[in-house]
C-alpha cells in the first residue's frame, strides 16, 4: 500500500514537471503583463491620421473603412518583411515598415483583386494576428481575415478553410529566427500546404493575446541555437516609440499653426500706436499760435496724450486763449478807467455838493413868507 502511495507521488512529480516543462517552452504565464501603451489608441478613427501618410484609407464592402500602404511592389504581402521575436506572450512580429506597429498588432488583414492586400483596424492588441502551419520541416503563417471572432472564455476562433492558400508563407523551421524577406519565403506552395497542419492557439489571457505557434524546443533543435525570450513591453515600447515622438512633433506644428494668427494680429495694434503720431505733429500748431500770442499773455495748457485729445480737437483748444486774452484785456482797460474816474470825483467833491446845496438854498431864499 505504501509503496503504491509513494509511486503515485512520484508519478505526480514528474507529471508536474513536465507540465511545467511545456509551459516553459509552449505556454507563457497567465500572468502576462503587457505594460502601458507608448501609443494610446482607444477608437479606430485613431489609427486615420498616424496611417494617412504612409497609404490611403478604402472603403471595402461591409468592412467599411480599411487602409492599404502605398509605394510597395507589386508582390508585397503583410508579415513578409521582418523577423520573429520569442516573448512571454508568443511569437512577435517585429518590422522597420512604417505601419508595422498598427498593422501587424492591431486588426486583420485581407486580400482582394481590386485593392491588393488591405488592412480592417481593431483596438484589440496582440503580439501578432496569424493563422500558423506546421510540418514537412516547414513553419509557416498567414494573416487572420476581419472574421475572426474571440469567445466569452477567450478563444480566437476562425474557419481555416476560409483563407486562401495565396495567403500562407513558408519557411524552413532552421530558418525560422533569420530575417524574412520576400526573396527567401516560399509562398502559395499548395505541395506544402498539404504537407502542414494548423497548430494555431491564440487565446486571451487576462486581457492579453498569446500567440502560440511553433514550439521553441522544436525551433532550437532545428536551427542549432537556444531561442532567447525577450520581454514583450520592450519590443512594444521600441516599436511604437518612434510613432509617439512623431506624433508629439505633429501636436506641437499644429499648436504653432493655430497660435500663429494671433501674433499675426498683434501686427495692427502696433500700428495703432502709429496713427496717434499725426495727433502730436499737431502740437507745433498750436505753440505757434502761443508764439503769436505771447505779448499779449502766455498760457500753457495742460499736457494730454493722443488717445485723449485727437488732432481733431486742436482746434477749438488754438482760439481758446484769444479769446481769453481778449476778454483779460477788456477787463484790464475798465480797471483802469474806474481809477481815473474816481480820482476826479475825489478832486471836486466840495464844488459839486455846495453848487447842487446852493441852488436849494436860493430857491428857498426867493420865497417869501405869505
Amino acid at each position: 500500500m505504501n509503496k503504491t502511495k509513494n509511486l503515485a507521488h512520484k508519478l505526480g512529480i514528474v507529471l508536474g514537471s513536465a507540465f511545467l516543462g511545456y509551459a516553459a517552452q509552449g505556454q507563457p504565464s497567465v500572468s502576462i503583463a503587457i505594460g502601458a501603451p507608448v501609443v494610446e489608441i482607444r477608437a479606430e478613427s485613431d489609427f486615420y491620421e498616424p496611417l494617412a501618410p504612409e497609404g490611403e484609407w478604402v472603403v471595402v464592402g461591409s468592412y467599411g473603412r480599411c487602409w492599404r500602404p502605398s509605394h510597395v511592389e507589386s508582390d508585397w504581402r503583410p508579415y513578409c518583411n521582418g523577423h520573429w521575436e520569442r516573448t512571454d506572450a508568443g511569437w512577435y512580429w517585429v518590422s522597420d515598415e512604417p505601419w508595422a506597429w498598427a498593422t501587424y498588432h492591431y486588426g486583420r488583414w485581407d486580400y482582394t483583386e481590386q485593392y491588393g492586400w488591405y488592412w480592417m483596424p481593431q483596438t484589440q492588441w496582440a503580439p501578432a494576428w496569424v493563422s500558423w502551419h506546421e510540418g514537412g520541416g516547414y513553419v509557416g503563417w498567414a494573416p487572420l481575415q476581419p472574421s475572426v471572432s474571440i469567445s466569452v472564455n477567450g478563444y480566437v476562433g476562425f474557419n481555416e478553410s476560409r483563407i486562401s492558400p495565396r495567403a500562407f508563407v513558408f519557411v524552413k523551421q532552421g530558418q525560422f529566427l533569420d530575417p524574412v524577406r520576400p526573396s527567401v519565403v516560399v509562398a502559395n506552395n499548395t505541395t506544402i500546404i498539404n504537407q502542414t497542419r494548423t497548430i494555431t492557439n491564440t487565446r486571451i489571457v487576462n486581457q492579453t493575446v498569446i500567440t502560440e505557434g511553433p514550439a521553441t524546443s522544436v525551433i532550437a533543435k532545428a536551427s542549432g541555437r537556444p531561442v532567447r525570450i525577450v520581454a514583450l513591453q520592450e519590443l512594444r515600447h521600441k516599436e511604437e516609440a518612434p510613432v509617439a515622438t512623431r506624433q508629439r512633433a505633429a501636436k506641437g506644428t499644429t499648436e504653432i499653426k493655430k497660435e500663429s494668427p494671433v501674433r499675426r494680429e498683434a501686427t495692427p495694434e502696433n500700428k495703432s500706436v502709429v496713427t496717434h503720431e499725426p495727433a502730436s505733429a499737431a502740437e507745433p500748431a498750436a505753440r505757434t499760435v502761443k508764439h503769436d500770442e505771447a505779448p499779449v499773455e502766455k498760457h500753457n495748457p495742460a499736457p494730454v496724450t493722443p488717445e485723449i485729445r485727437p488732432e481733431a480737437k486742436h482746434a477749438p483748444a488754438s482760439r481758446e486763449p484769444v479769446e481769453q486774452n481778449l476778454n483779460r484785456q477788456t477787463a484790464r482797460s475798465e480797471r483802469s478807467e474806474r481809477p481815473a474816474q474816481q480820482e476826479n470825483q475825489a478832486q471836486h467833491p466840495a464844488r459839486e455838493k455846495p453848487a447842487a446845496h446852493d441852488n436849494n438854498g436860493a430857491d428857498h431864499s426867493e420865497k417869501e413868507p405869505k
